[in-house]
């Protein structure tokens, strides 16, 4: 609550939304806005001012929020999709484990499939989609998350210029048709490969790494 309240004095200027993390369903949103609530009523009470209208988002970082993502929809102003655990959590791999760290595929169908369904479900209730993480920050990503109806990318800054340039390359269209495309393949490997023959001829000086 401290938090909430810390925030919400802080939201004054209109240029602070808050986000709630690992949320695992829409009665978890309807608490976290309760409180919101009533820390505003707490606020109004002492004459303290804040934005009253400020934008409240939730992480899309496990499977079964994805899965309710219509529903939780109707709920925020918007979704940032945490890319690395929802990854993790639906191909139930630890990255962190030597082991097993090569079946974590970003690339991988299902993973896509269900980007595709979080981004249908943000749009359809009219609210904007985001991605962190990882394949955020993946050339080999970027046209395919453009062509899904991605609204924003957070890129750490070394690898931010490459992203742009694809980004801006390349028509929606293709980019739509690419994703369509990959939609249709059976695994992450069929993914990558597909996705470097279109780099090999449209970005042939971008840098992938090995193949």
């Amino acid at each position: 609550m401290n938090q909430l309240r810390a925030m919400l004095r802080a939201s004054t200027r209109k240029n602070l939304a808050i986000m709630f993390p690992m949320v695992t369903s829409i009665m978890e949103v309807k608490k976290a806005k309760e409180y919101i609530r009533k820390v505003k009523a707490e606020l109004r009470a002492k004459n303290i001012k804040f934005h009253d209208k400020i934008p409240i988002g939730v992480m899309i970082e496990v499977p079964s929020a994805a899965l309710m993502a219509m529903q939780i929809a109707t709920e925020v102003d918007f979704f940032s999709i945490g890319s690395n655990d929802l990854t993790q959590y639906l191909l139930a791999v630890d990255r962190g484990n030597k082991l097993v760290a090569k079946m974590f595929q970003e690339l991988e169908p299902s993973v896509l499939i269900t980007l595709k369904h979080v981004i249908n479900a943000g749009h359809k209730a009219g609210i904007w989609v985001g991605l962190c993480g990882q394949m955020a920050g993946n050339p080999l990503a970027a046209p395919i998350l453009v062509g899904l109806g991605m609204d924003e990318l957070s890129v750490v800054p070394a690898i931010l210029p490459e992203i742009k340039k694809i980004i801006r390359s390349i028509n929606y269209q293709h980019a739509q048709e690419i994703a369509q495309i990959v939609l249709q393949l059976s695994t992450g490997e069929e993914v990558e490969l597909y996705m470097r023959r279109v780099f090999r001829k449209e970005f042939p000086d971008i840098p992938l790494g090995d193949s």
